[in-house]
């Protein structure tokens, strides 16, 4: 091993981490899910990254091995390192919430749910108790773990799922007089459910179905007896009477015409089934005897204030953001303009948490959304969100233009030319990630949106309080080549026909300074760093069969990975590291 410099470990950490250009494996018997670094959409904002290695960080790292202030441990150190060849592990980023549901919805048809024993009515009207059984579960929290293990040290063997048996709480032998039991609760039948002047009648038979075996006592002294499910209870309530009985709140919206707040959408009160309150009320009245009951309803006041503006505060506008959607498509101009429909007039209280999920609400067809598609293996499958990122990246910009704190953003896994310059997007996917920042104005904030051609503004109204907003231009470096164009054999499309993704785009780090100058001279200071894998174009080739191989461009001579080619970093030091500490991370 020979001394690099910082660029020159981190150009071979990134070269020696196309290993897992092809994905990390996991089985279980003879199924196998090949785990891709990332998964595409035609529209980006629905793209993701599964895992990423951090080659800057990991050689920033491994930079630090023999620099420690105290003098002996960094000559201990440097000895290890060049005798043990000390291992410094890999740094990398890992969507661990998208990986379990991939697990999940891969593996889980092997999985067998464990049977309590369970209460059956016969035909004659009779209960009897049908026998336990074990169950087994496959160990996704173990699975994770050992695959971040890999990563760490740059194994790509793959992971083997781990099984283990799954004993019920409740046994049939410890099950006594249950017929005389569930007979007295069906004497309680039927129910009469109230709230103000409505009422819901439960007949036996549905009651019958919400009848289950519970263990109660203590720890030492444990008897079954028959009880009533809650999550059956909370599920019918749900399906069946809620949605006749619950009103949402509706907050008002406004508009400014001229100086003047006027309303364009009244506000109403609401109300809602507290489906778990009320459930568990349900279960102790069987349990009292009792056949009539209050529902447990929970109440949302609505926005509905309307006073003078300069007793809102709203008379001036105070932050504007803005963004360029040119070269979008029909189905992700229509979400940019539902989702800032959605948002226009909405009042921001003082000191609210705004949250861009929650004022967005269901992304579905329900709500007006349109599809895009998802590119997962050799198929394409629609989902909703395409274009909503639009909506965040623009928020968030006006956030800072305002001078607001910040309290939750990410940025996109890629670099997005929507979104340019890199380092100042949002992205949101409900229901996370979701993009925050508190009103600490003191007074009430007005959205009001502006769709000029391709730009889409938001502006900010309130009451301008003399702060002083500062924003350095994006520092962008550490530039890394996107993988060749893949090819994809499907056989979603017509035979010859093609469908790409978005062009390639490089990755990159990037970020930016912010300070806020309150009128009292207390500044707040923030940098906002980001990080993009780079993004490889991808297109999809109708074909009549599937070959076992798949074509691949040759017109980018790198690594197919997203995890690139270094271009060097201009603005880096030219410090050396040994490349023995990190031992088989950095190939020579």
């Amino acid at each position: 091993m020979r001394w690099q410099t910082k660029e020159e470990a981190n150009f071979h950490i990134q070269e020696a981490a196309n290993v897992f250009a092809e994905g990390l494996a996991f089985y279980y018997q003879d199924k196998e899910l090949v785990v891709k670094p990332a998964v595409q959409s035609f529209d980006i904002d629905l793209s993701y990254t599964l895992f990423n290695v951090n080659a800057l960080q990991t050689a920033a790292d491994a930079y630090q091995v023999g620099r420690d202030f105290n003098w002996l441990i960094s000559w201990k150190d440097k000895l290890q390192s060049l005798v043990l060849k000390k291992h410094v592990p890999l740094v990398f980023d890992l969507d661990e919430h998208k990986l379990r549901e991939l697990l999940s919805s891969t593996f889980d048809q092997f999985t067998i749910p464990v049977q309590n024993a369970t209460l059956v009515q016969d035909e004659h009207g009779n209960f009897w108790v049908r026998p336990e059984a074990p169950g087994l579960s496959l160990d996704y929290d173990q699975a994770i773990a050992d695959m971040k293990q890999n990563l760490s040290v740059m194994d790509t063997h793959p992971v083997g799922l781990i099984d283990k048996e799954v004993e019920p709480e409740i046994y049939k032998k410890d099950t006594l007089n249950i017929d005389n039991q569930a007979k007295q609760l069906m004497t309680l039948a039927p129910l009469t459910l109230k709230y103000q002047d409505q009422t819901r009648v439960i007949e036996e038979a549905i009651l019958i179905e919400w009848l289950t075996l519970e263990l109660t006592g203590g720890r030492f002294s444990k008897e079954v007896v028959v009880g009533l499910n809650q999550k059956k209870i909370a599920q019918y309530l749900q399906e069946k009477i809620a949605p006749d009985l619950d009103q949402p709140a509706i907050d008002a919206k406004f508009k400014m015409i001229g100086q003047r707040v006027s309303a364009f959408q009244a506000g109403q009160d609401g109300w809602e089934t507290d489906l778990e309150a009320s459930a568990a009320k349900i279960a102790q009245a069987v349990v009292n005897r009792t056949r009539e009951l209050e529902l447990v309803v929970k109440e949302s006041k609505a926005l509905t204030e309307m006073s003078e503006p300069e007793q809102m505060g709203i008379k001036e506008i105070i932050g504007t953001g803005h963004s360029n959607f040119v070269g979008s498509p029909v189905n992700r101009r229509h979400n940019i303009k539902t989702g800032a429909n959605t948002l226009n007039g909405v009042l921001i209280r003082p000191d609210e948490e705004f949250s861009l999920i929650g004022v967005l609400g269901e992304i579905n067809a329900a709500s007006g959304y349109l599809t895009e598609l998802v590119i997962k293996e050799n198929k394409t499958i629609p989902e909703y969100g395409g274009g909503l990122c639009q909506i965040g990246t623009t928020m968030f910009r006006t956030a800072l233009a305002t001078g607001l704190p910040i309290t939750m953003r990410r940025n996109h896994s890629y670099r997005v030319s929507y979104y340019e310059p890199a380092g100042t997007d949002a992205t949101i996917y409900s229901p996370q990630p979701d993009f925050r920042f508190m009103n600490d104005t003191g007074n009430y904030i007005l959205i009001q949106y502006r769709i000029d051609g391709n730009d889409l503004y938001f502006d900010f109204w309130g009451t301008k309080d003399g702060r002083q907003v500062k924003q350095t231009k994006p520092v962008i470096y550490n530039i890394v080549e996107p993988a060749p164009t893949k090819i994809i054999e499907t056989l979603d499309l017509p035979v010859g026909e093609k469908k790409c993704t978005e062009h390639a785009h490089n990755g990159a780090d990037a970020y930016f300074d912010y300070s806020v100058v309150y009128p009292n001279g207390e500044t707040k200071d923030k940098r906002f760093s980001s990080h993009y894998v780079p993004w490889q174009e991808v297109c999809l080739l109708g074909v009549e069969t599937l070959s076992t191989t798949e074509a691949t461009s040759e017109t980018i001579a790198t690594p197919d990975s997203g995890l690139g080619v270094y271009e060097q970093n201009k603005e880096a030091t030219a410090e050396t590291i040994s490349v023995t500490t990190i031992d088989n991370t950095i190939k020579q």
